[in-house]
């Protein structure tokens, strides 16, 4: 066994027809080792301290192997002790040193050793070790060490305790007549980390003082009563012990026959005035002298035979004691008991101002002042904005301070009735003012916000704010009152604020605007017409997909039926994924449509209108005029037609006869009687009216109009609208030769198909009492006794909406 290394080597004779040999080593605590080899002979380098170990070799030969060899037992090196403590008993110079034995060990052998090189070795079969030699002002060095047979542990943690400080010696002391204190001094004491210095009266225990130091061997024991003996003992103190009081010494105050004395000082004068009275019995021309004795040592003094005199020279931020004294001795009993004064405290020094520009707050600190007691801090605008403080502190904080100013910051100390002179000025200058009047324009076709704002004073540069409701933020700095903030995320939530900066201070953030970077409306693709069926049209409207997630749409139609102002409609899709919608309209219906998207942020607006028509209503009032021959068909307009086409059904496909933009047709040659009339305009093509009233040898005006053109004597006028408002209509037209007069036909182009005949004595007419925003054709043809002449084109014309 290797009992520094805490190894061990196992040896064993050869085994015959071994190869290599396998060593096992067991312990209770299951802390096992091993090794192999080829050798006789094989190290156990991982064992664990305090325990048993077990160990038995089996040799290995190519295919098998033997049994265990018989078992050997052998103990590692004990544990080290733990918890080890240490005391010492102040009073005895004894030390005790304790611990705890971990795992089986024969004894413990405990080391004490002196910083000066001394030691002290325990050997003991016991848990505890006492010292008698524990002498004063040392630190001992304690550790133990665990022995079984010949092997020890490895030492334990070492513990350090000192012993009681020695008993101070040297003591020395001497008395201030002035302060009427005493100087206490003494050798330094081994192992003391402080002193008490203790002062009794001799004879009256109600006359006590002490005075306590850390480092000095020196000490003032102040406010003693005049002419009383005192003794004088000094003991010393370490963590652990207080030495004995030292051998005691006395000293005696000086007698003080002399009232009390009044000592005023003089603030900002540099003096302070005593003021005393007369000895009785004494001399007039007695000579009575005040001496002080300032905080820094210096002294200070005055005299008259009067009752008063003025110490000059007098410092700012000390405390003087002041005695008057009938003698030049101090020290002599015609002198009055000590007063005690302080002059005003010096101007604070060394003033900071730190500013908290966002929350309109500044910090002012100063060095400490001597003898100040409170301090007093003002701050002055230029705009006449002044804000104080008082604090018994050096640091004072100044609230609801104005943005864009400039402060001057000063601060004075107080004590009693004095304050200082007021400290050297500081500039303070303010943050620039929170921007005002925040604009935000979003722009979804690039997901960018452009704030705008109204400058704020000095500010050199702004920074803009974009903040999510996860935290998120984005920013834009300019040094103009707007910038572009980009990449917002389509669907969130935002509120902006700007911040303003002068270089030096950040104003607070503008109150925020709230702004939801919601999608674009889709643009209007395409519109896919269906053929009319049963006077409905079904239209599919296809957008653009809008590029921003879960995004939905909705598709909305306004207009009015038959271009009735009155008859007006509004249809809306729901809510949906796709790009597309389809809606059923009636036949000559005008339609504006638009859309609009939304997602989590909000709703967008909506898309520039897109306006059509439906394909016409099929026309009505269809008249048939003539006979096989020459014939005339004629037909009421349909709202919103443009063209009007007259087919022969009877064969397949239909034939078409006529197509006009005009309200009859002529036909020659007719062989069918099956016949249908349709209007169309670029919406489609309305369905079938059957041309189903046949009319033969009548005399009307469309077949004197069809013989007076196939003369070719008469020509049709033709129409001219001069003027149009709301309600008036002013229409002209060309004269005819040899008209007796005219018949003016206007139809209000609605499902009622109001209409009205007019006969007008001359070329022009101006047409009242009309309906607002409607549309009318009109018409006009000549009369000639008992025929008329042929039918001017007509002119169709929607009156003005009335509105402002």
């Amino acid at each position: 066994m290797d009992c520094a290394n805490n190894t061990a080597v196992v040896s064993w004779a050869a085994s015959q027809g071994a190869v290599k040999y396998s060593v096992m080593a067991h312990s209770a605590h299951v802390n096992n080792d091993s090794c192999q080899t080829s050798g006789l002979s094989c190290n156990l380098n991982n064992l664990t301290c305090g325990s048993l170990y077990t160990v038995q070799v089996v040799a290995m030969g190519d295919s098998c192997s033997s049994v265990p060899s018989w078992p050997l037992k052998f103990n590692s090196i004990p544990c080290p002790p733990q918890n080890v403590s240490a005391q010492v008993s102040c009073s005895s110079n004894t030390l005790t040193v304790s611990w705890d034995a971990i795992g089986d060990a024969d004894h413990f052998l405990v080391s004490l050793a002196a910083e000066n090189g001394e030691s002290e070795l325990c050997n003991t079969t016991n848990t505890v070790c006492f010292s008698s030699n524990a002498t004063c002002g040392k630190t001992f060095t304690v550790q133990v060490t665990s022995v079984r047979e010949h092997c020890r542990s490895v030492h334990s943690q070492t513990q350090s305790i000192q012993s009681a400080p020695c008993q101070p010696q040297g003591i020395n002391g001497s008395v201030d007549c002035v302060t009427n204190s005493a100087w206490i001094s003494w050798l330094d004491a081994p192992g003391a980390d402080s002193y008490t210095v203790s002062g009794v009266a001799v004879g009256r225990n109600d006359y006590r003082a002490n005075c306590t130091t850390s480092t000095n061997t020196t000490c003032e024991m102040k406010d003693l009563a005049c002419g009383v003996l005192y003794n004088f003992s000094v003991s010393a103190k370490n963590s652990e012990c207080e030495s004995q009081p030292s051998a005691p010494i006395s000293l005696e105050t000086a007698p003080c026959s002399l009232s009390a004395i009044t000592a005023v000082p003089q603030c900002h004068n540099s003096s302070i005035l005593v003021v005393w009275d007369l000895m009785e019995a004494s001399k007039r021309n007695t000579v009575y002298t005040a001496t002080a004795e300032a905080s820094d040592y210096t002294l200070l003094t005055c005299n008259n035979t009067g009752t008063s005199c003025s110490l000059q020279e007098a410092q700012c931020g000390l405390h003087y004691t002041i005695i008057v004294a009938a003698s030049s001795d101090t020290c002599s009993s015609m002198r009055s008991p000590p007063s005690r004064v302080s002059m005003e405290p010096c101007p604070p020094t060394d003033v900071r101002v730190n500013a908290a520009c966002e929350h309109h707050r500044a910090v002012v600190s100063w060095t400490p002042s001597p003898v100040a007691e409170t301090y007093h801090v003002v701050a002055e605008a230029a705009d006449g904005h002044t804000h104080t403080c008082n604090t018994s502190s050096t640091n004072c904080s100044l609230s609801e301070l104005h943005c864009d100013e400039q402060y001057t910051v000063f601060v004075t100390a107080g004590h009693e009735n004095c304050s200082s002179k007021a400290s050297q000025n500081i500039t303070l200058n303010t943050g620039p003012c929170q921007p005002t009047g925040l604009s935000v324009t979003y722009q979804c076709s690039n997901q960018s916000a452009m704030l705008t704002w109204t400058p704020s004073g000095p500010a050199k540069d702004y920074y803009g704010c974009a903040q999510a409701g996860n935290g998120d933020m984005l920013y834009c700095h300019s040094t103009n009152p707007s910038c572009v903030i980009n990449r917002l995320d389509c669907g969130t939530v935002y509120n902006f604020s700007v911040q303003a900066s002068d270089g030096t201070c950040n104003s607070s953030f503008s109150d925020p605007v709230q702004i939801e970077a919601v999608p674009c409306p889709p643009a209007i693709a395409e519109v896919q017409l269906f053929p009319v069926q049963e006077e409905i049209q079904v239209m599919r409207f296809s957008w653009t997909q809008i590029t921003c997630g879960d995004t939905e749409y909705m598709l909305t139609l306004t207009g009015s039926l038959l271009g009735d102002s009155q008859a007006l409609f509004e249809l809306s899709s729901y809510w949906t994924n796709v790009t597309y919608f389809e809606f059923p309209l009636p036949c000559s219906s005008n339609y504006s449509a638009t859309m609009k998207s939304r997602n989590a942020a909000g709703m967008s607006d909506t898309s520039m209108p897109v306006y059509g028509t439906t394909a016409p209503c099929p026309p009505s009032g269809v008249v048939y005029t003539g006979n096989s021959s020459f014939a005339t068909v004629s037909w009421n307009a349909s709202v919103f037609a443009v063209n009007y086409t007259v087919y022969d059904n009877s064969i397949m496909p239909k034939v078409q006869l006529c197509s006009t933009a005009r309200l009859s047709c002529s036909l020659s040659n007719i062989a069918s009687s099956d016949l249908e009339i349709t209007a169309s305009n670029a919406a489609g093509e309305s369905e079938a009216t059957n041309v189903t009233k046949m009319v033969t040898h009548a005399r009307r005006r469309r077949d004197l109009q069809e013989q007076m053109s196939l003369n070719g004597s008469i020509s049709a006028p033709v129409l001219d609208v001069t003027h149009t408002t709301s309600t008036v209509i002013s229409i002209t037209w060309s004269k005819v030769e040899g008209a007796s007069f005219y018949s003016l036909l206007v139809i209000k182009q609605s499902r009622s198909h109001e209409h009205q005949q007019l006969t007008v004595y001359g070329e022009s007419v101006m047409l009242t009492d009309m309906r607002p925003n409607a549309t009318y054709c009109i018409s006009v043809l000549a009369i000639y006794g008992d025929a008329s002449g042929p039918e001017s084109e007509p002119i169709c014309v929607q009156t003005d909406s009335g509105l402002p």
